[in-house]
């Protein structure tokens, strides 16, 4: 076996990106495959440029974004009207819609955060007023 790069044309939602593809090779057989390491590392240079192109939150932005407010993942969830399953995979690394990316990205701005938790129908006044504090205060 030994260790190969190559450029290769991957598609995404039906995009086509180049990444700098790893894999093995077996000298005596020619046969190519992928151990998980280099299927992860694959997938995560196309879902990078994905991200990029689209301006996409990365998953750590979108757990900065939520931690900055000290709220739960459960909690955020409620606030943006996402469903917790989903608005988990996206913490997970799974890319959001382009609309529920833009809406997460509005939370990072504590006006627009405000705004949003405002005309949340999910969360008692009480609790809003206790976002209002965490987000003056932040």
């Amino acid at each position: 076996m030994s260790l190969q790069r190559e450029w290769r044309t991957m598609k995404f939602r039906k995009e086509e990106f180049d990444v700098l593809f790893h894999f093995y090779k077996c000298k005596d057989t020619g046969e190519q495959f992928e151990d998980e390491a280099f299927a992860e590392l694959n997938y995560n240079q196309l879902m990078n440029q994905y991200r990029t192109k689209y301006g996409m939150p990365f998953r750590d932005q979108i757990v900065s974004i939520r931690e900055k407010y000290h709220l739960s993942a459960r909690k955020m969830s409620e606030i943006l009207g996402l469903g917790i399953n989903s608005y988990r995979l996206y913490e997970s690394g799974e890319i959001p819609s382009q609309s529920n990316a833009s809406l997460i990205q509005l939370t990072n701005n504590p006006l627009d955060f405000r705004n949003i938790v405002e005309y949340s129908r999910e969360i008692d006044q009480q609790y809003k007023d206790k976002i209002f504090d965490r987000i003056d205060n932040s």
